[in-house]
């Protein structure tokens, strides 16, 4: 199957299948996570002997047959085939040794720390998933009930914190976090997840940047646009009650350029003036336009002769 037809924790899996630990402990404990979390495995057993993993993935059994044998295990793989093309065929690791599921469980109860991470690595293989990061932050160990306490504790000792959830199949460990779920990926040792996952938060976090500029931009235009047209409409009252030319030079010239330029900004503006004003000096200028207006209209005003004006510099 081609990469971009698998989920991303499909791929992710692929890629901890390829992961090998340097050392014999951390082998042995990726092999007892495997068979202790693949679900059923301790139920079943294949004409009378015990399987120590059950899987419908060949790389996962293939990785699995090698881990127990590095680690001198007596095992063999049967494959029960579907009569159905589409339906994936079952694998089992069948256990041939008589103390094989003695030997795991001991690895378990003398776990290195050095083998926590090869040991998070099984229990990730064999009930674990994560979601594409570009649809959400989730990645979940699904586990009986027997098992919360003793893999919430690995988990805090390697400083990651799970929320916990009932799930159908038993209990979920769960993380939301996106550094929690980045730093899990990069103990197991999917390193290329990591940088994909990276680089979706990288993109996530630029296009939200650009999306509020972009809206900031358009709540100031728009308040810009809706500023710009109250005061052509208060400068056209002015204009019609008492006379554009009745108004003090410097409030004359503000409030022709905004009826020759509605859309401009209060920078233009200024620029178009001689001498040039600063965009506080304008706005100064619109503002005693806009207050003559509203007095005038508030007086109910109708004589159209000048209204005397303070003497100072606008």
């Amino acid at each position: 199957m081609r990469e971009n037809q698998l989920s991303f924790s499909a791929r992710v899996k692929e890629e901890l299948v390829r992961v090998q630990s340097r050392q014999d402990c951390c082998r042995m404990a990726e092999l007892a996570a495997l068979w202790h979390f693949s679900r059923g495995t301790r139920d079943v057993s294949l004409r009378g002997q015990d399987v120590l993993l059950t899987t419908e993935s060949a790389a996962l059994m293939r990785k699995a047959y090698s881990l127990a044998k590095e680690g001198g295990l007596k095992v063999r793989v049967a494959r029960d085939k579907q009569k159905s093309s589409r339906r994936p065929h079952i694998y089992y690791l069948v256990n041939l040794e008589p103390e094989g599921e003695k030997i795991l469980e001991e690895r378990e109860r003398s776990l290195h720390p050095c083998c926590r991470a090869a040991y998070l690595r099984g229990a990730f293989l064999a009930a674990g998933s994560v979601a594409n990061p570009e649809l959400a932050h989730h990645l979940e160990l699904v586990v009986e009930a027997r098992d919360l306490r003793f893999l919430r504790g690995l988990l805090r000792a390697m400083d990651l914190q799970p929320g916990v959830n009932r799930r159908n199949r038993g209990l979920a460990l769960y993380f939301k976090d996106s550094q929690q779920i980045i730093k899990i990926l990069s103990l197991m040792g999917a390193h290329a997840a990591v940088l994909t996952y990276e680089n979706v938060l990288v993109y996530k976090n630029m296009r939200n940047h650009v999306n509020r500029l972009v809206n900031c931009e358009t709540a100031n235009l728009s308040k810009a646009i809706e500023a710009g047209m109250r005061q052509v409409e208060n400068i056209r009252f002015l204009e019609d009650r008492i006379g554009l030319a009745n108004l003090p030079q410097a409030l004359r010239e503000v409030a022709e350029l905004r009826l020759r330029y509605p859309e401009a900004t209060l920078k233009e503006l200024g620029e178009m003036l001689s001498p040039r004003v600063g965009k506080s000096g304008v706005n100064h200028r619109l503002r005693r336009l806009e207050a003559l207006a509203e007095n005038l209209k508030a007086e109910g005003n109708t004589d159209a002769s000048a209204p005397e004006f303070p003497s100072r510099k606008y």
